[in-house]
């Protein structure tokens, strides 16, 4: 934020203006601290009016009207997704520069797998890109509806999905989202598939918290609480070695499959979040719209 200052200059008369110097440089420091002043109220004026209240410059701003997905393109740090209700951005440089691509259609999840598979489902779509999001067909599916809120897929058989509904109910696809099946009768929110040593895992969110199944989404247990209320965006490697969890106004990252959170020092109100294989690049959009992101595991929040 930028103030205007008064104008300083004034009206003299050739009688002061012949006055010795001397008492003229006694004034200088005094203006060069107003001066000085006035520039740090400014700076820390603009640090806590910025949009999303963090003070770390954004890498970009995405200005589109709502924040709804993240992902990351085969584990490739600088390759993202973002999805909206209005299509998907993309972009190949980390995050400082977005693309849409070529679809228009409600991106509410995301689900990435190698190959340029781009599966997106939202408020009554359902579709699969296979070629980078160039071009898109509807997937046939025979869910009871099509208001899709949540969607996971096996990172070890891109074929095997997950979704919960609208109008309630987690389910299964064994073949690329045609037939599915009912698993659990409560929702699920924010589902991720990790690829796990002995199968696939399930972490989302339940009506009690953080919770995850180990046989595929019929039974879910509780883990730890990373105290985010309410949880906005679950993310995890896919080896499930790190996961992260957004909430209203903080970041929390679990290193030990969700047995243990520890808060990150972010300031903002993060609404989405993705995390890259290894853990060590993590990025997230605000409810601002604001892109920023991490190389160090979350820990520190540079600068583009």
């Amino acid at each position: 934020m930028t103030r205007k200052r008064k104008s300083q200059t004034s009206h003299t008369s050739a009688r002061i203006d012949r006055r010795p110097s001397a008492p003229v440089r006694e004034r200088r420091p005094l203006v060069l601290a107003g001066v000085v002043l006035v520039a740090v109220v400014a700076v820390v004026t603009f640090a806590l009016t910025r949009p999303g209240g963090s003070s770390i410059e954004a890498w970009s701003r995405l200005g589109t009207e709502d924040v709804h997905s993240l992902a990351f393109v085969d584990g490739d740090p600088q390759r993202l997704l973002f999805g909206h209700h209005g299509g998907i951005l993309a972009t190949d440089d980390g995050g400082k520069t977005w693309e849409p691509l070529a679809t228009r259609s409600d991106a509410m999840s995301l689900g990435v797998a190698g190959g340029g598979s781009i599966v997106i489902a939202g408020h009554e779509v359902f579709a699969e890109s296979r070629d980078g999001g160039q071009t898109w067909a509807d997937i046939p599916a025979d869910l009871p509806s099509l208001d899709i809120h949540g969607f996971a897929r096996d990172p070890g058989d891109p074929a095997r999905m997950w979704v919960y509904l609208a109008i309630g109910g987690f389910w299964e696809s064994l073949d690329a989202g045609r037939t599915w099946e009912q698993l659990h009768e409560q929702n699920i929110l924010f589902p991720v598939a990790i690829e796990g040593s002995s199968g696939t895992l399930l972490v989302g969110v339940s009506a009690t918290g953080i919770a995850r199944s180990d046989d595929g989404g019929r039974t879910w247990q509780p883990v730890a609480d990373p105290e985010l209320y309410p949880v906005t965006g679950l993310a995890a490697t896919t080896d499930g070695s790190v996961l992260v969890a957004s909430g209203p106004d903080a970041v929390a990252r679990s290193v030990d499959g969700g047995a243990s959170w520890s808060r990150l020092p972010f300031e903002g109100q993060p609404a989405v979040v993705a995390v890259a294989d290894g853990g060590r690049s993590i990025a997230l959009v605000t409810r601002s719209t604001e892109f920023f992101r991490s190389d160090d595991g979350g820990q520190t929040w540079p600068s583009p």
